[in-house]
């Protein structure tokens, strides 16, 4: 009769994303959370073992357990290295714990049970038996915007859009990686204003506009924004607008995306981890410097080659998985996994940037979230109504089916355009109150070039503090935005910081962001942009800008609804349009589009749900006044 089989409790390790045997990363309440159990064969023969955790929250609190998702095999003449079983997740015994068991507080493994998955008899242990009690603490969730950056390139023109699977990867992988509870998250496509092939810097511009807009709107100051761009037409390298020092969450990134495995990542999708490397930068994250990337962090990473971990019995990462993604739970080990800030293979997420994300989530969690802007003397237009098309039967009833093959329920009816009127949200300036104007550019410092991209009027939400830029030799900014007044009053200079793109090269020019609000006197008639002293660009108002009359029914590319809109004059050259949605009746407000000339606005399907009520807002501007008119719900 062959000997007994016993088993040694080696070690437990309780992990989110990377974690040591000591527990030294911290836990984040409500984050999904693994228990992993080390158990080896003690004496006796082989057994294929799985087991059970007993788990107390408190001691008036009878303990809860949960059984293994897997099995371990148990063999005194195997391999009983611990760094190798931590290695790998099929080595240990992996517990996942729900949700009520993360909450804030402490955590105690109080007991392991192990039984032969043949016979269903108890396996005892050899010595004694005992785990660990770690904390949950609480954390902020992220916040993101992820913006879908629609492209059109070739002859005949081909349109590239990113994939939903990009979107579902990016935010998986933050949710997996990254130091939060939750990922608040929502989706939008535009189309990128600038022709491609464009670069990070230009899609940075024109996030940061959409930004300081929504804002303006009231929307929550604590969201960062991203840009994911298809890499079908082209390669676009990714970048941030800056790396700030202290918590700035108006610092914007774009990143490419599709489905290049880059020798190492075979899950269908870069945009999670390229994504997330591109994030890290508006949270202040660094390049560590070991494997191209400039060494810009002044901390100084402590792990050799980028890597998690300077030896493989430290620290391990641990990614939990994703089966809505067909995701399953993998170890990353500490030599051979890199960090997410390097430009290494294999990327995952190490415990210094981990509690470096940590830090700066709760500093800009105390950040003050927006709030709707009050009605009054600045109220929108009154809602228009939709026309169809000349010679178009008019939009369909919505029906079942893809929502790229239906079209939104409009009103048929047309009524007059309103008055104009500067909107709420949109810039309008309480009475006696200066006029605020967002202005976003980018400079060249190294060759003093730049221009101004964008110039929206906004609400005082909008104006909020900026922390970090590129200084001059005296310590001052070496850009100037000089704001000339048409009464002949004596011009504004406002010094402003540059946001350094993120990602330049070892003696690259100094590229980067200027993205300011600003007050431009009583009288603005020109903005001009200063770079070491040089005027490089001038921005000129022009008219009123134009008051929306109606909005018709357009032809729609696949995913999306048409409108084409019917001002009461032809924009004139420096005139622009923005365009916002709501799906809450005009409480919140999301903007679409901004800088626009062409007169018809394609809004994607994706980023509602299906019947889903939907306004649109049309905002008309000359960089210093504004009008804005609210088309009627829309069904989608």
């Amino acid at each position: 009769m062959p000997a007994q089989t016993q088993a040694v409790w080696d070690a437990t390790e309780v992990t989110q994303s990377v974690q040591d045997l000591q527990h030294s990363v911290i836990l984040i309440a409500g984050k999904v959370t693994v228990i992993r159990v080390y158990v080896s064969g003690g004496t006796g023969g082989t057994a294929s073992a799985r087991g059970a955790v007993k788990l107390l929250r408190s001691p008036a609190v009878p303990p809860i357990t949960l059984t293994s998702l897997n099995t371990v095999s148990l063999d005194p003449t195997g391999n009983q290295d611990l760094a190798t079983r931590r290695a790998d997740a099929d080595l240990s015994l992996n517990f996942l714990l729900p949700s009520t068991l993360t909450t804030e507080g402490p955590l105690k493994v109080s007991e392991l049970i192990l039984s032969d998955v043949l016979s269903g008899a108890a396996i005892p242990f050899d010595g004694a038996a005992a785990g660990p009690t770690v904390w949950f603490h609480p954390a902020p969730p992220l916040r993101i915007r992820v913006f879908g950056l629609r492209y059109r390139q070739g002859n005949p023109p081909v349109t590239y859009t990113p994939r939903e699977l990009d979107l579902a990867a990016l935010v998986s992988w933050l949710r997996r990686a990254y130091p939060v509870p939750d990922v608040i998250s929502s989706r939008t496509v535009i189309d990128v204003v600038a022709p491609a092939p464009f670069t990070c810097e230009d899609t940075n511009a024109q996030l940061a506009a959409i930004r300081a807009l929504d804002i303006s709107a009231g929307g929550d100051p604590r969201t960062h924004y991203l840009g994911q761009a298809a890499d079908g037409g082209f390669f676009m390298r990714g970048c941030a607008s800056g790396v700030p020092a202290a918590p700035e969450p108006s610092t914007v990134a774009s990143s490419p995306c599709g489905a290049a495995d880059w020798g190492w990542d075979f899950d269908g999708a870069y945009s999670d981890w390229y994504g997330g490397h591109e994030l890290g930068h508006t949270f202040g994250r660094r390049h560590p410097g070991f494997c191209g990337e400039t060494p810009d962090d002044l901390q100084g990473y402590p792990f050799p080659s980028g890597q998690l971990a300077d030896s493989p019995t430290t620290f391990v990462g641990f990614d939990v998985g994703d089966p809505a993604l067909n995701l399953p739970m993998r170890a990353r080990p500490g030599v051979e996994w890199h960090d997410m800030m390097t430009y290494c293979d294999r990327q995952w997420i190490s415990s210094y940037t981990y509690e470096g994300l940590r830090q700066r989530l709760a500093a800009e969690n105390t950040l003050t979230a927006g709030a709707p802007v009050p009605e009054g003397p600045t109220a929108v237009a009154a809602p228009l109504r939709v026309v169809p098309v000349a010679g178009s039967a008019g939009p369909a009833a919505p029906t079942g089916g893809r929502p790229d093959e239906r079209f939104p329920q409009l009103s048929v009816t047309s009524a007059p355009a309103p008055e104009a009127a500067p909107a709420a949200g949109a810039g309008g300036a309480a009475p006696g109150a200066e006029q605020l104007v967002s202005v976003v550019g980018t400079v060249n410092l190294t060759s003093r070039a730049g221009g101004i991209r964008f110039v929206n009027p906004v609400s005082p939400l909008a104006a909020q503090p900026s922390a970090s830029g590129e200084p001059g030799p005296d310590g001052e900014t070496p850009v100037v935005l000089r704001i000339k007044q048409a009464d002949g009053g004596p011009p504004r200079e406002i010094p402003v910081p540059v946001k350094l793109a993120s990602e330049l090269a070892p003696g690259a020019d100094r590229t980067g962001l200027v993205d300011a609000v600003v007050p431009v006197g009583p009288s603005p008639e020109a903005i001009e942009l200063v770079v070491g002293g040089q005027v490089v660009d001038t921005f000129r108002a022009a008219g009123a800008p134009p008051a929306l009359r109606a909005a018709r029914h357009a032809g729609a590319e696949e995913g999306t609804f048409g409108l084409a809109l019917d001002f009461d004059k032809a924009p004139d050259p420096g005139q622009t349009f923005a365009a916002q949605v709501s799906t809450d009746d005009g409480a919140t407000w999301q903007t679409i589009g901004v800088g626009l000339k062409d007169p018809v606005v394609q809004v994607d399907h994706s980023q509602f749900r299906p019947g889903q009520q939907v306004q649109l807002r049309i905002i008309s501007t000359n960089g210093f006044t504004s009008t804005a008119a609210d088309i009627q719900q829309i069904q989608i």
